[in-house]
């Protein structure tokens, strides 16, 4: 029945008292445990792949863990493959193999998890790394960076680089072509791709 299903998906998410909770409604639920219902929703039909879309935003950082640990869990249990959409790289660190970096509609960089934090490339990886907060053992005080500008109107695609107003290792070729996704270096590993046509890192040791 419809009823022990919803019961039993509520059970595996780990919801408590799931036999009563089924008959609650949205209001009666904290926003973590609506999460959970979401997800148990999500696992109804059995999918092999679940895209979880900004799955913990306006989450508390203890709920937001834990709901991290539980969709690990279920993709270990369960054998699904899980595409994790968000802004927050620090989220995926130990969550994803493998991270796809977009803006504007397309994939500026990619490359395994490991790989991306060991040696990011694009520039809006590189400002999306340096927005993240870091413990500083030395206790120093660090501002948080900014990306500066606003994202492109897609409503009218740029036919040129679409970071370049926002680009501060950017240069005149970037805004009259367009940057294909390639491997980062010739002869490295290939799933190390970028859409990019400046080094960062001779940029980076040169200034």
């Amino acid at each position: 029945m419809a009823l022990e299903r919803a019961i039993e998906l509520l059970r595996l998410v780990g919801i408590p008292d799931p036999e009563q909770r089924v008959r609650d409604f949205p209001h009666q639920f904290s926003g973590g445990m609506r999460q959970r219902a979401m997800i148990a929703m999500a696992l109804a039909c059995e999918p092999d792949l679940i895209i979880a879309d900004e799955p913990t935003t306006a989450l508390d950082v203890t709920i937001q863990a834990q709901i991290v640990e539980l969709v690990k869990d279920l993709r270990d249990r369960l054998g699904v493959a899980i595409i994790w959409i968000t802004h927050d790289l620090s989220l995926v660190a130990g969550l994803a193999d493998h991270i796809m970096v977009m803006y504007a509609g397309q994939i500026v960089e990619e490359a395994t998890t490991e790989e991306l934090f060991d040696d990011p490339r694009h520039p809006y990886t590189l400002g999306l790394l340096s927005a993240l907060p870091a413990f500083q053992a030395e206790k120093k005080v660090r501002r948080l960076a900014s990306i500066p500008g606003s994202p492109p109107d897609l409503r009218k695609p740029p036919t040129s680089c679409s970071f370049f107003p926002r680009c501060s290792f950017a240069k005149e070729r970037c805004q009259s072509e367009l940057p294909m996704l390639q491997p980062v270096a010739a002869g490295k590993d290939a799933s190390h791709r970028m859409a990019c046509f400046v080094d960062t890192h001779e940029r980076s040791a040169a200034a």
